[in-house]
Order: C-alpha cells, then structure tokens, then sequence
C-alpha cells in the first residue's frame, strides 16, 4: 500500500470517520486481510491507557493507519504485523488474562476511540471471518 494508500480518498476519509466507523471497518479490514498491525517499543508492544489507568493495546487494519499515531504520541515505535490467526489465538487471549483491553483505529486527528474487552474484539473478528466463508 504505502504513501500512495495515505493519498486515497479511502485513507483520507477513514481518518476523519466516527470512532465506531473506525472501529467496524477496522472489523472488516482485518478480517479481510488477515493481518492488523500494532506499534512495538524495545520488546514490547506499546500500550495506552484512560483515566482511570486501565491499559489498552492499540491496534489498526492497515500499517500507514498505525504509522500516523508514531512520532505523534510513540515517536520511537515501530509497526509491527500480526497475523489474524497469532491475534485471535494468542494475543488476544494474552490480553484478556492480563486485563488489558484494545483501542481501535486510533487517530492522532481525533481523541475519540473505541476501547473494548480483548474477548469482545476477538468475537468480533471472528464473527466477521465465519461472514466471509
């Protein structure tokens, strides 16, 4: 994709959609696709959290979504691929264990986010992937 996709119309409007547009296409996209991508920092991913301190993994469905958010708030980070099966089988159940939940789709462009359960993001995922057999 790379700086051709950040000049589509496509990339261009989902920036600027609701958080809950965010999130379904986010749904969609990586289940499509079959990847989503995270920011990683040294050995570990990089984490966010509200103001109550709970902690949330930010994720995207297209690494130039994910490459808008470094140098805004995680200059030294770098995207990262996960596959859709290592997600649904093991990242995100590391994530439930731990509490930790999921931002999707962040936006440096918009505070607004989607911040669900890992479990509710994986059902989700996993909804969308039995719709596309």
């Amino acid at each position: 994709m790379g700086k051709a996709f950040e000049s589509s119309p496509e990339f261009k409007a989902m920036i600027k959609k609701s958080a809950r547009d965010r999130y379904i296409y986010s749904v969609k996209r990586i289940a499509d696709w079959e990847e989503a991508w995270s920011l990683k920092l040294n050995e570990g991913f990089v984490t966010t959290s509200d103001k109550e301190g709970n902690l949330s993994m930010p994720i995207w469905p297209f690494k130039e979504y994910a490459m808008k958010c470094v140098g805004d708030e995680w200059g030294n980070c770098k995207t990262q691929k996960k596959d859709l099966h290592t997600l649904i089988e093991e990242i995100l159940p590391n994530l439930s264990e731990e509490g930790t939940q999921v931002v999707v789709f962040k936006v440096p462009e918009n505070s607004e986010v989607v911040r669900v359960s890992a479990d509710d993001f994986k059902n989700n995922l996993l909804y969308e992937c039995s719709q596309l057999e």
